[in-house]
């Protein structure tokens, strides 16, 4: 009997039952198939690693599906593994280099906060949209996607339907960002500075930021994730700020912990890139830390096409659609137009 029952048990089931962090069947998935999106990536290099394990993700998850079993190694590849290869990258930059590209970038990014933040906020009501919605895909498409609007939600007191339609707005633009803009940046003849602020200042979620910048060539990689980080840290302002405005009284407010929200991995991005500047780094420590991060972003994408549901998408109302394109489309002109009238 027992050996029969032996025969039955399925590979998921054993692998539940060994005594192992319950990440490691989403890690080792996303392991496969970064693999096998490596090499893909290897025999046609127009369309890069990326793509194929962005593609592959979404194709799993939307013919056969994905376990149970595999969803806490998906996030924690997504939410943790991306942070530890953002610090690992900090270790191929000099700290004076970051200052740099910081001071090239900060005031595009400015403007890419307050037009997307204030004009989403402006399209809402003319489309007579809620405004804590409007407002939190308007800071979604601003500043860092799912991570702002997460942060934000508290301090607004937002409904969870509503963040829900929010993130779920501003993850399929940032996925269809993810395919366009390498083609848009070829197309425009963008150099690896140009494109690398546009990425940083106008794609919404940090990994697909870091993503298509490494797609795009290692330069405008370096200098996408830069930008970006320092775009990721105008959200403590923001939480601060935006209850006081747009709430109707400060008891409607929920208190902002700057503590929670605060972005963390920065501060090992920057430890990194101080180590490096008084040269502690050997070059072969530094392509090695390049190449794991590289290696864990195709893990991250590939879990991030798992966690494109196209039937839950095709539920978003029309109206909340509109304004994440809107939102979009005008975070990304507002950088283009100002990164050749200042660059």
């Amino acid at each position: 009997m027992s050996e029969n029952i032996i025969r039955k048990q399925s590979p998921l089931g054993a692998i539940r039952r060994l005594p192992l962090p319950g990440w490691t069947a989403g890690v080792m998935l996303l392991l496969v198939i970064a693999t096998i999106a490596h090499v893909f990536g290897k025999l046609f290099p127009l369309v890069g690693g990326v793509i194929f394990a962005l593609i592959a993700g979404i194709v799993i998850r939307n013919s056969i599906g994905i376990n149970v079993i595999f969803e806490d190694g998906v996030s924690f590849t997504i939410k943790r593994m991306l942070k530890l290869a953002i610090i690992l990258l900090g270790a191929t930059l000099s700290f004076g280099k970051i200052l740099t590209i910081g001071g090239q970038s900060v005031l595009i990014i400015i403007a890419v906060v307050l037009g997307g933040i204030g004009f989403t906020i402006l399209i809402g009501r003319l489309l007579k949209v809620d405004k804590v919605l409007s407002l939190l895909i308007g800071v979604g498409a601003s500043i860092c996607g799912a991570t702002a609007i997460t942060a934000l939600k508290g301090t607004i007191n937002a409904r969870e339907t509503q963040t829900a339609y929010a993130i779920s707005t501003i993850f399929l633009f940032n996925l269809i960002a993810t395919f366009l803009y390498p083609v848009i940046g070829h197309m425009l003849n963008l150099n690896p500075l140009q494109f690398g602020i546009w990425a940083g200042t106008a794609i919404h979620d940090t990994s697909s930021v870091v993503a298509v910048g490494y797609l795009y060539g290692n330069e405008a990689g370096d200098i996408a994730t830069t930008v970006k980080l320092v775009r990721t840290l105008f959200l403590l302002p923001i939480i601060i700020i935006i209850p006081m405005l747009f709430m109707k009284s400060s008891d409607q407010a929920g208190k902002a912990s700057i503590k929670k929200v605060f972005p963390w991995f920065i501060i090992g991005f920057i430890i990194m890139s101080l180590i490096n500047s008084f040269g502690y780094i050997p070059v072969e420590a530094q392509d090695f830390f390049t190449s794991t991060a590289k290696y864990i972003i195709l893990m991250v994408m590939a879990g991030v096409g798992l966690q494109v549901n196209f039937k839950k998408m095709m539920n978003l109302g029309v109206k909340p659609f509109a304004i994440g394109l809107f939102a979009s489309v005008l975070v990304s002109v507002i950088s283009l137009a100002l990164i050749y009238l200042l660059l």
